[in-house]
């Protein structure tokens, strides 16, 4: 089992800057094990994370900080919005993160959903299922600036390239599909994906997206196995369940929104003997690389994990 990080709060616990806090969390999480770390593609803090006027920082320009002061962290977006960057311009972004990180990155894309940053950008926010087509135009575009020899062109249902000059070429960036939806996310999955990641999914529902994951590669010819299952879970913990529960409550009463409540799944929250279990389930369920979210990047939960978690594993 692998385990990653994603760093969904910039909330800071000292004088440090959230720019400093991230790069310095970053480095202790790889000398500690850590093997992914993952930034959020949003403007702005997500309502179940924080509030919007918290401190943010652009995900690829925090993946590459991130780049430059580590060793071997595997680095992603989960997810790149597909409409927030022209897909040529994307392919360019990816590829020079993974210049910069030595070939560590890593395109995770989904088909967006937060509206409201589509209207403060002044984007067209399509129906789902052609946001979904345009992911997988997306996808195609991007690996063919990154294989085909400089100038590349593509003609594509959406997007196109002319004379695309993309250079140095990378040797292999493995593509992530995020997200759950039966029909459609989870086909694009079988089509194309190395990685897949939905987040925030108990064992039972993730257990039916695999097995829905399983017949849509049936259904397009494609090796079930090849694609690496990855899952990020909200994970609090502390001595005891019932002050685990009480800290997670606490944390996300520093958001806009209700914390989920207790007979509901909430992640890891309670003891790492449970979290150990929790995760456990997971790996017998067939999942590769477990990720961790922390709310407000708690200090203790992250020692716990490291402590009394990660060397179950």
């Amino acid at each position: 089992m692998e385990f990653g990080y994603h760093h969904s709060s910039f909330a800071v616990h000292d004088d440090r800057s959230p720019a400093e806090a991230m790069l310095e969390r970053a480095q202790r999480l790889e000398n500690d094990g850590f093997e992914w770390f993952s930034l959020m593609d949003h403007l702005w803090q997500l309502p179940f994370h924080g509030h919007k006027d918290e401190p943010f920082i652009e995900c690829y320009s925090g993946l590459s900080a991130v780049a430059a002061v580590t060793d071997r962290l595997t680095l992603s977006a989960l997810v790149t919005c597909v409409h927030y960057r022209n897909p040529g311009y994307l392919a360019k972004v990816v590829s020079s993160l993974d210049a910069i990180s030595g070939g560590r990155a890593v395109l995770g894309i989904g088909a967006g959903w937060y509206e409201a940053e589509y209207d403060a950008l002044g984007l067209e926010f399509p129906p789902a299922d052609e946001r979904i087509r345009q992911t997988r135009d997306a996808i195609r575009l991007c690996q063919r600036a990154w294989e085909d020899d400089s100038p590349v062109d593509y003609d594509g249902e959406y997007y196109a390239l002319e004379g695309l000059y993309l250079d140095p070429k990378p040797d292999e960036i493995p593509v992530l599909v995020g997200g759950g939806g039966e029909q459609l996310t989870l086909r694009l999955t079988a089509e194309y994906a190395d990685w897949w990641n939905v987040p925030g999914t108990a064992p039972a529902e993730y257990e039916h997206k695999l097995e829905v994951l399983a017949d849509h590669c049936e259904r397009v010819g494609r090796d079930y196995d090849e694609i690496e299952k990855t899952v990020t879970i909200p994970t609090l913990l502390r001595e005891d369940t019932d002050g685990a529960h009480a800290a997670y409550e606490d944390l996300l009463a520093e958001t806009d929104r209700e914390p989920t409540s207790r007979d509901e799944f909430r992640g890891l929250v309670g003891t790492p003997e449970e979290a150990a279990e929790g995760i456990e389930t997971y790996r017998e369920l067939g999942v590769d690389r477990f990720e961790i979210g922390v709310p407000k990047n708690d200090p203790e939960t992250i020692d716990r994990f490291v402590d009394d978690v990660m060397s179950q594993f």
